[in-house]
């Protein structure tokens, strides 16, 4: 290490030092350390909430300057953290259904809950946690950091910081938790403050150093569970543990597991209760109503819900059932059809009707999807349209094809549309197996499908297929639906088995989750059902990598870049070679610019 780069370490931004630190978060040191330090009164407002119990849970939101100095730290901490798998509180990519759907299907799950989660992480521990590696601050410095966290010596809940660094400070608890499920021969799961362990064996055979079952038949944490937890810091609400059996309604974060993670039908009826308000008294006096049941039940609103209520009225009560849906349809997808009735209705509701939830999920997405005619190898397959990415199939459907010839010998067609679409491919690729084309003018009132922001897919996980095999004029879509079964690698590519036939003729179409977005592109259609077996589909991460290659971006960038009217100027300014050197690009981006002056 150079002198520059030790200057860089010891006084640079970061948390070396102090003034590092602050420069860090942009902000003047002495303004900082008066801030926190020197004025008077609470940098927090108190107020709680009514939990399942009855009883409430007090929460501290930071006041406007606290919550802009814990937000500016936020993204600092976040790159020194990386979630266990068993971690899904506060995870991105993870909630309360990920959590919930490891404990599917199992004949016992367990839940415990850690008593008073937050209140439990000091002062002390937050610091000890920023002194500690991979943070290594000096004293000083993390009595700054923890001072920002803290509110009365404890994490304060409430705090957008918070569930980050509850998390940090579990991630020893976490790898515990995760070596003993592992000797258990179960699984185990977190969701901040609530554990589970989900288990296939009998009552007799259920791991001791887990649970054990009294003579009563209350079901007690196993010494070796109790332990771990207690040497981490926190203890267990006895009131909160219970053992279910799959003979009972077993639930795992307020979510049903016995066959997949579901809302409870009580949830759903209510949200239907509240739609019907809707349409029987208008927002206004429908809010009022509920803000009655809610004081009867002594339900307090947070304070920036307060101020919701006065400034419009029925714009808070909306808004309920509005996070409602959303909760419905994360847990069972938009393509639900319970979820799809409730939607419909609350749009008429509040007079913006939407027909677009009285159509099947399949009409919606059929608009999207093709079939490929290959002139040159006398063979069809399934294309789609994808969002920000184009028109996307297997290279084994277009195989054969050049670019030169793409248009001339590749025709995209829908069901029940008599037109026949032409596109000029930007690349293929015989071992990923992809190929994707340029949409064109053509393409303009065509929707795009959507890809999924997350990219893990699970055994299990519910999949919709949609393609046109063994396709004849006239003839509609072919939808198949089932499950993930479990992900293997089939010579160059990883696939994602499923347990269900994929036809010859689905390759290169869309494989959809529950919530009707692309998790992958059908790999290869099973010609009998021995194939059946064997086929699945690319998962969208494979993708995601193929999107990302420089000579597929350099190539969706000159398309864009020339428009539908000059395509026929991009083989003379590409040439040979175009990938083979920077100064070979440079030159092409050179030659680009003069031709799209002249």
């Amino acid at each position: 290490m150079d002198i520059d780069e030790i200057f860089k370490d010891l006084f640079g931004p970061g948390f070396k030092s102090l003034d590092g630190f602050c420069q860090l978060l942009k902000v003047d040191q002495d303004k900082l350390l008066n801030f926190l330090y020197k004025r008077k009164g609470s940098h927090y407002v108190s107020f709680s909430i009514l939990k399942k119990n009855k009883t409430h849970r007090t929460i501290k939101a930071p006041k406007r300057v606290m919550k802009k100095i814990q937000h500016a730290l936020l993204p600092h901490l976040e790159k020194y953290y990386s979630p266990k798998p068993s971690s899904h509180g506060f995870v991105k990519g993870r909630n309360v259904k990920t959590n919930a759907q490891i404990h599917s299907r199992k004949r016992y799950v367990f839940n415990i809950d850690l008593k008073d989660f937050f209140e439990s992480i000091h002062f002390g521990r937050v610091r000890n946690l920023f002194m500690a590696h991979p943070f290594s601050a000096p004293h000083n410095v993390a009595t700054v950091m923890a001072q920002i966290c803290c509110s009365d010596g404890k994490l304060a809940q409430g705090a957008p910081t918070s569930p980050l660094i509850s998390n940090m400070i579990c991630r020893k608890l976490d790898s515990q938790l995760q070596a003993l499920a592992k000797s258990g021969k179960c699984h185990f799961t977190r969701y901040a403050d609530d554990i589970t362990f989900s288990f296939t064996s009998t009552a007799k055979y259920l791991p001791k150093d887990i649970v054990e079952v009294s003579e009563d038949g209350r079901a007690i944490p196993g010494r070796e569970l109790e332990e771990i937890i207690k040497s981490n810091g926190f203890i267990i609400n006895s009131e909160k543990t219970r053992l279910q059996h799959r003979t009972q309604r077993q639930m795992v974060t307020g979510l049903v597991v016995n066959e997949m993670p579901n809302v409870t039908r009580e949830f759903i009826r209510l949200t239907s209760s509240m739609i019907n308000a809707l349409k029987r008294y208008g927002p206004e006096l429908a809010e009022a109503k509920y803000l009655e049941i809610l004081k009867g039940e002594n339900q307090r609103l947070q304070p920036r819900q307060i101020l919701r209520t006065k400034d419009s009225a029925g714009d808070f009560f909306i808004k309920v059932v509005k996070g409602r849906l959303n909760y419905i349809q994360m847990v069972r997808g938009r393509g639900d059809n319970i979820y799809r009735r409730l939607a419909y209705e609350f749009t008429v509701a509040i007079g913006k009707e939407n027909p677009e939830f009285k159509k099947s999920p399949e009409e919606i997405l059929g608009n999207s999807i093709f079939v490929v005619n290959n002139i040159i190898e006398e063979c069809q397959g399934t294309a789609f349209l994808l969002e920000g990415v184009g028109i996307v199939t297997n290279e084994h459907v277009v195989t054969g094809v050049s670019k030169t010839i793409a248009r001339h010998s590749i025709s995209f067609s829908r069901a029940g549309d008599t037109r026949e679409y032409s596109a000029e491919l930007i690349l293929s690729d015989k071992k990923a197996d992809l190929a994707i084309f340029h949409p064109n003018e053509e393409f303009r009132n065509i929707p795009a499908l959507r890809k999924s922001d997350k990219t893990i897919v699970r055994p299990t996980d519910p999949v919709l297929s949609i393609g046109f095999p063994k396709h004849r004029d006239g003839t509609t879509h072919y939808i198949a639906k089932g499950h993930t079964t479990q992900r293997r690698r089939q010579v160059d590519l990883d696939l994602w088995l499923v347990d269900f036939t994929l036809m010859e003729g689905n390759s290169g179409g869309p494989i959809f989750n529950d919530s009707m977005e692309v998790i992958g592109v059908t790999a290869r259609g099973a010609k009998n059902n021995i194939d059946a077996a064997l086929y699945g589909f690319i998962p969208l991460d494979s993708l995601n990598s193929f999107t990302s290659r420089a000579d597929f971006l350099l190539l969706k960038r000159l398309y864009d870049y020339l428009g539908n009217g000059s395509l026929s100027l991009l083989p003379g300014i590409l040439g040979k070679g175009i990938f083979s050197s920077a100064y070979q690009t440079k030159l092409h981006k050179e030659r680009l610019q003069k031709a799209k002056a002249a």
